[in-house]
């Protein structure tokens, strides 16, 4: 298969090759029709000159010789009955009657009669040219000829310098053409370089184009293709990344999930399975060992219960029912309830009566958290205080490291490495989504080692 350069060189070859030819023709055509044309009009110059002396004319004879010698056209003069009287290159007594020559008789009804033809006398193709005249009161045919071969060589002379141009044209075209070609394969050579990193998914092009309007909108358009490709990939990679982000983040709650759920579902195995082993077990032993395995069971339905209620908050489901309450005596409320499951630990409320617009039991459940978290991470006392529009709950624990404050509200995240019953890493997370819910946001302070102040302004 042909590159284009050769396609473009053999067009214009072939191109080139028939102007030449049809140039060619037309040209020998018109030439030697322009020659035949400028000879007749030159004879019949000469034979009306010849006319105007022919009155002053002696020996018709001589006088024909004496022309041919200095025009080099050949002079014949006939009578009416086509009898030759005087000839300049031929005796007249050898010569025939020419009264039915073509060009005598086509004189006969125009003014000058010509013919091209073979001469039986000269052995040769001439030119004649024949006028019909009145002279001394008989009528006579005054005929010159030019020889063929001298009127064709002057036009084959000319026609060889056309055909040099022509030739030398031939040559600059070709030249041109491989020039032109050369060009275009610079052109696709760079087209398929830049097709060729684009398929290698390098989109940085550069490709830049001046030398045809055509190549500069390819060369356009392969940018913008770069372009849309680049966006389509940095588009890919992200989703791509999303893809993995949510199979870890499954990863995560598959590993979280069973985590937690595995001790209390033990201690529920294993309280089951003694009181099934021993039926004849001490009452009080019986009762113990069922209150932890209801215990446990609620373990895992708040487990279940804060899970749901998070996917809930993710995926918008979920709408606050505002009513007007005080948070106040909520607080307290739930500090103590807190008070009676956690005996021994301190847990103190400095709650003032403040009435606010929110989700009751949603902002009973961003209180309950904030204690819990607070108990887990801490062995000291624990404060739940309302000052200047925001509620407080601080501990003496151990704090949290400053490269996790921004991690700890994070699904499934946990400030260290200490496990607790019940906790998933939902309770912060599921903080921040009902307090967004509310326009307002979770505050965390804290210094490691030292404890931590988790607040929110009050809706």
């Amino acid at each position: 298969m042909l590159m284009l350069h050769q396609h473009i060189t053999r067009a214009l070859l072939a191109l080139f090759l028939a102007t030449l030819l049809l140039s060619g023709v037309v040209s020998y055509i018109t030439i030697k029709n322009d020659n035949k044309a400028r000879y007749e009009k030159e004879l019949q110059t000469h034979i009306k000159l010849i006319k105007l002396e022919l009155p002053t004319i002696v020996d018709k004879e001589v006088f024909a010789q004496a022309f041919k010698e200095n025009t080099g056209f050949r002079l014949t003069l006939i009578q009416e009955n086509g009898e030759v009287i005087a000839e300049s290159d031929h005796t007249v007594e050898d010569m025939n009657n020419h009264a039915h020559r073509e060009e005598i008789l086509k004189s006969q009804h125009t003014e000058f009669g010509s013919a091209i033809r073979f001469s039986d006398t000269l052995k040769s193709n001439f030119l004649y040219v024949a006028n019909r005249l009145d002279y001394d009161g008989k009528i006579y045919y005054l005929r010159l000829a030019s020889n063929i071969n001298n009127i064709m060589h002057n036009f084959y002379d000319l026609w060889i310098k056309i055909a040099l141009i022509f030739s030398m044209s031939i040559l600059v075209g070709l030249y041109g053409a491989y020039i032109l070609s050369q060009k275009v394969r610079q052109e696709i050579d760079k087209i398929t370089t830049n097709l060729q990193q684009i398929a290698d998914k390098d989109y940085r092009i550069t490709i830049t184009s001046h030398f045809s309007l055509e190549f500069f909108e390819i060369a356009n358009f392969l940018k913008k293709l770069a372009s849309k490709l680049e966006k389509r990939a940095r588009q890919k990679r992200k989703y791509t990344a999303k893809i993995k982000l949510i199979s870890q983040q499954r990863s995560d709650v598959i590993s979280a999930i069973s985590h937690e759920f595995k001790n209390p579902i033990a201690s529920i195995m294993g309280y089951a399975q003694t009181l099934m082993d021993d039926g004849d077990a001490n009452p009080q032993i019986r009762e113990r060992f069922l209150g932890k395995i209801v215990q446990n069971s609620q373990k895992i339905s708040s487990m279940i219960d804060r899970l749901t209620l998070t996917t809930k908050f993710e995926n918008g489901d979920f709408q606050a029912q505002n009513t007007s309450f005080d948070i106040g005596k909520l607080s307290h409320e739930i500090v103590q309830t807190f008070r009676e499951k956690n005996k021994g630990r301190i847990v103190t409320c400095e709650a003032p009566e403040s009435i606010i617009t929110a989700d009751r039991t949603m902002m009973e459940i961003v209180i309950s958290n904030l204690i819990d978290n607070a108990l887990k991470y801490s062995q000291e006392a624990i404060t739940v205080s309302i000052k200047e529009g925001a509620l407080h709950v601080q501990d003496s624990g151990v704090g949290i490291k400053s490269d996790e404050l921004e991690k700890v509200t994070q699904k499934f995240y946990r400030a260290n490495s200490h496990t607790w019953d019940n906790s998933m890493g939902l309770g912060l997370a599921l903080v921040s989504y009902i307090l967004r819910l509310h326009n307002t946001q979770l505050e965390i302070q804290s210094v490691f080692g030292e404890g931590s102040d988790f607040s929110f302004k009050l809706p």
